[in-house]
Order: structure tokens, then C-alpha cells, then sequence
């Protein structure tokens, strides 16, 4: 990795807002006002009212984005005294989105209105044959098309002004929900997905993510609370306690039902309280399975290999994707991993910034049953009689990566206190287009140092700093310069940790 130190004297907010491109005029939603007006939601509003007596059949996604997406239209049905059900497909028994076999579903059971969320603005086939059946097709998707989808009627945020571009399925129903009443859960779960979803974090989606953290530090949302055990909340609780416990369950659906994570969303607080063990049961197990992947991912990987290629029937698919990003991070390099089962092999990629994996990949395209994603992270499956032509087509490509440079800012260790954090916290939340940056300490001295669990180096640097490093890699490494994150120290007040990402 290559960085781009800044020593300058501009404040840490002028620092990073100069590093992003944007001004903080860009950052303040303060006076945002969701638009209640907007033709095109109007336009959705009739034409969902008109249907107000028809039976709707909403097909979710197992993400996060897609969970909270069918929660948040299944909320709005019920205020609406609108009949509806709704149905998420098994990651790895049918795949992402819509098919003919739940359309078949719709159709057997009564259904009148199909409605797509966080998929469907691709799935043509699908829907033409929803119509063929006599179903009123809807879509709300945010995925890419290059033609508009085979449905009576759809929403995507191309089809908004700029400060709502960029939204995922959630916010896009949120925002929809929102201009039939106010409802603050539906803020939450579209906050939440908006965050899960790695989006851009600007205008709807800033001011969606800035609300739903307000509310849940305001009022007790329990599906939330109870999955990050009464913590305070903020977006690094989000992104760690609760957005992988959201996903884990939809990773290890041969355990239990992805749908059962909407049931829980749109439950009482007597019900959501049964429906948690399962949940963080799921996660736990989750956590432990992906351990031991990993470690035998790393054992069976070719670290010489260009672009890392690791295929073992003991991997779980939904969690191929957990190991490939773990391996990446810790390689430096593309990093495929597949799972085999009944002569198919099927899972995922993923690859640094500067590498785009999609475009060599793609080149392949003859040998997939199904591909898809972008430049840094793929899905794939394959034939298991295609896989060695795969593997040394693969390794036989000429490979380029972009010259990516990540900032960092540079402090005395001295000048690291907690006013610093403050100011960064104040800048939350960072994501897309405006990413939080790296932080340096040169010429680094410290007072002791200690080895946690035996492997990880941790350094008492002064009495306000420590600093530790969880990248064994790194170990035994010669440096004058640690190079990481900053974060409060959540043991001791006034304290502040330096986790260490790289050392120069």
C-alpha cells in the first residue's frame, strides 16, 4: 500500500474535508427536509393505493439492505390496512432475487401484487412472467440496469434528483414510506441498511444515517437495543454489533430461515425477546465457523499466486465472501474463495483498491453458471469440471493494478488527544466519498511494550496513547512510523488507542 502523508497546520476538519474533496457545507444536513412532493413518489403513492384492496406479495433480499427493506414495506402496509405477506430466497438453495418459482408461489396463493425490493430491476424474465399470470408487477431496486425492468411500475434513485442519488433499496423505501406518514422505526431500519450498504454518505443518505443514530440514542427501538445488548449507540455499534448479526443468519440459512430476521424486525417486545437467542446463537456460530474457514483458507492458499484461488468442500458459501475480504486484507492481493457441493462450485472474490477482479473475470464469462459484482468484489459459480481451465486461465492474466494511495495524517504522539477524536466524531459518519483517513505517528517511541495473547504487540506510548497491533504479519517487522486508526480507549476515560494498520 502506498500513502499520501499530510503535515500540514489546517485543522482535522479542514485536513479531511480538503483530503475528500468536499467542504463542510457539503456535510450538514442540519436543515434537510425530506421532500414529501416528489412527482415520482406521488406517482408510486397512486398507484400503491389504487391496489389498496389487493393482496400484495413482497420478494426481499438476504442482505441487510434487502431484511429492512421488506420490513419497512411490510410496516407500511399494516398502517395502510394493506394485505401483504412477504418472502426472502435462500442464499444458497435459490440464489439472489426474483425467479419463476416464486412467482409461481404469488400466483398459487392468491396474490394480486407483486412487489420486488433490493432486487428485480434485472429479473425480466421473471417478471414478464408475473404479468403472463395476471400480477400487477412493482419494482423498488437500486442495483445497476441498462433498460427500464418489465414492471408496471418502479423506483430507483437514478430516477431522483442528485441529493437523493446513490440510495439503496431501504432508503428508497424509507423514503416512500415517509411520504405516506412519519415512522420512526422505518427511519432506523432505512438508516441501518444505508450503513450496511456502503453507499454514498451524502445528502438523503447522510441525513437518514445522522437520524437513525439520534432516535436510537433517544428513544429504546428494541429490535435494535437488543442486539447490541443496551450499549450506547453510535456507527461503529452498528456496523459491528448489529449489522452482522442482521447478515449471519441469511450466511448460515441451512441453520435457520433468513425470513425469521424480518419476523424478528417487525415483532412485539415479548416476541423479539424469543426470537434474539436464536439470532446471536446463529452469529456465534457464524463467528467460530468463519475462524476455522479461515484458517484453513490460509493453510490451502498459494501466497506467490497473483490472484489467490482457494476452493474446498468445507467452506460454507455464505461465508466465502467473509473469507475471501480476510485474506485480502491480510495478502494484499485478489482473493477468491469457493465452495463445492454436488459438482458445483460456488462463492466469492474480493480485491484490493486498484484492482478490478470483475474485468478479469469477466473474460471468463464462458465457464460461470452465474457471475456478477464489481471491480473489488465478485460472485461466482462454476462448474466443478470447468475449475482447473478456470484456475489457469486465471493465473495466465496480466496483472495491473492502479496506482491507489491512501492519506494519512500525521501527529506528534503527544498531540493525540481526546478533543482530536471529538473533532473526528463530529464528522461521522464517513463511507463513501468521504473516507475517514488513516493517522501517523513518525520517529515512534514508547514507554513499554506487552504481548497480548502471546502474538500481538500493544505499546504504552505515553500516559493519554497506547497503541496495538492485531496484524501478525506486521510482527518482527523493523519500523520507525505506526500508521492506523484512532479510537477512545473504552476501559479508560481520557484515553486514547492507536490501532495499528501498517508500519513504515
Amino acid at each position: 500500500m502506498k500513502y499520501r502523508f499530510h503535515h500540514d497546520t489546517l485543522s482535522l476538519s479542514e485536513k479531511i474535508c480538503e483530503i475528500n474533496h468536499v467542504t463542510l457545507k457539503d456535510l450538514d444536513v442540519s436543515g434537510f427536509e425530506e421532500t414529501q412532493n416528489i412527482a415520482l413518489l406521488n406517482e408510486f403513492k397512486k398507484i400503491l393505493l389504487s391496489y389498496k384492496d389487493k393482496r400484495f406479495f413482497i420478494v426481499g433480499d438476504y442482505d441487510c439492505d434487502g431484511i429492512c427493506a421488506t420490513a419497512i414495506m411490510s410496516r407500511l402496509f399494516k398502517d395502510l390496512n394493506i394485505s401483504s405477506n412477504f418472502y426472502i430466497p435462500s442464499r444458497s438453495k435459490e440464489g439472489y432475487g426474483l425467479n419463476k418459482a416464486i412467482v409461481e408461489t404469488a400466483a398459487k396463493h392468491g396474490f394480486d401484487v407483486l412487489l420486488c425490493v433490493d432486487n428485480g430491476i434485472v429479473a425480466n424474465e421473471a417478471l414478464a412472467y408475473a404479468k403472463s399470470l395476471g400480477l400487477v408487477t412493482l419494482v423498488i431496486d437500486h442495483h445497476e440496469y441498462s433498460e427500464a425492468p418489465c414492471a408496471d411500475a418502479y423506483l430507483h434513485p437514478s430516477l431522483f434528483e442528485e441529493r437523493y442519488a446513490d440510495m439503496c433499496a431501504s432508503g428508497l423505501c424509507c423514503l416512500l414510506s415517509q411520504a405516506f406518514r412519519y415512522d420512526e422505526l422505518s427511519l432506523v431500519y432505512g438508516g441501518l441498511a444505508t450503513l450496511a450498504d456502503m453507499v454514498k454518505v451524502f445528502g438523503y443518505n447522510r441525513y437518514l444515517l445522522k437520524k437513525a443514530v439520534a432516535l436510537l440514542n433517544e428513544k429504546d427501538f428494541y429490535t435494535i437495543s437488543y442486539l447490541t445488548r443496551n450499549k450506547k449507540i453510535d456507527f461503529e455499534c452498528l456496523s459491528f454489533d448489529v449489522i452482522p448479526k442482521i447478515n449471519a443468519v441469511s450466511r448460515m440459512d441451512d441453520v435457520l430461515n433468513v425470513n425469521y430476521v424480518v419476523r424478528y424486525l417487525l415483532s412485539d417486545r415479548k416476541e423479539a425477546a424469543a426470537y434474539l437467542s436464536k439470532i446471536e446463537q446463529i452469529n456465534t456460530t457464524r463467528k467460530q465457523l468463519t475462524k476455522e474457514m479461515a484458517a484453513l483458507a490460509e493453510r490451502l492458499a498459494d501466497p506467490k499466486k497473483d490472484i489467490v484461488i482457494v476452493s474446498s468442500a468445507a467452506f460454507k458459501e455464505g461465508l466465502c465472501g467473509l473469507i475471501a475480504n480476510r485474506l485480502m486484507n491480510d495478502m494484499g492481493k485478489p482473493v477468491i474463495i469457493l465452495s463445492e457441493s454436488d459438482g458445483l462450485l460456488k462463492g466469492s472474490g474480493r480485491a484490493p483498491k486498484g484492482f478490478d477482479l470483475y474485468s478479469i473475470l469477466k473474460k471468463e464469462s464462458d465457464l460461470y453458471s452465474a457471475f456478477g459484482g464489481h471491480a473489488q468484489a465478485v460472485g461466482l459459480s462454476i462448474d466443478k469440471n470447468n475449475y482447473e481451465t478456470f484456475v489457469e486461465r486465471i493465473s495466465s492474466e496480466k496483472i495491473e493494478y492502479e496506482e491507489v494511495y491512501k492519506d494519512v495524517i500525521c501527529y506528534e504522539a503527544a498531540e493525540y488527544a481526546v478533543s482530536l477524536i471529538d473533532e473526528l466524531d463530529e464528522l461521522k459518519p464517513f463511507g463513501q466519498g468521504f473516507e475517514e483517513p488513516l493517522f501517523a505517528i513518525e520517529d515512534f517511541a514508547y514507554e513499554r511494550k506487552y504481548m497480548i495473547q502471546g502474538i500481538y504487540p500493544k505499546y504504552a506510548v505515553n500516559d493519554a496513547l497506547e497503541a496495538i497491533c492485531f496484524h501478525t504479519a506486521l510482527n518482527n517487522r523493523p519500523f520507525s512510523k505506526i500508521i492506523g486508526n484512532i479510537r477512545k480507549d473504552t476501559y479508560h476515560a481520557g484515553r486514547l488507542s492507536f490501532v495499528i494498520e501498517d508500519l513504515a
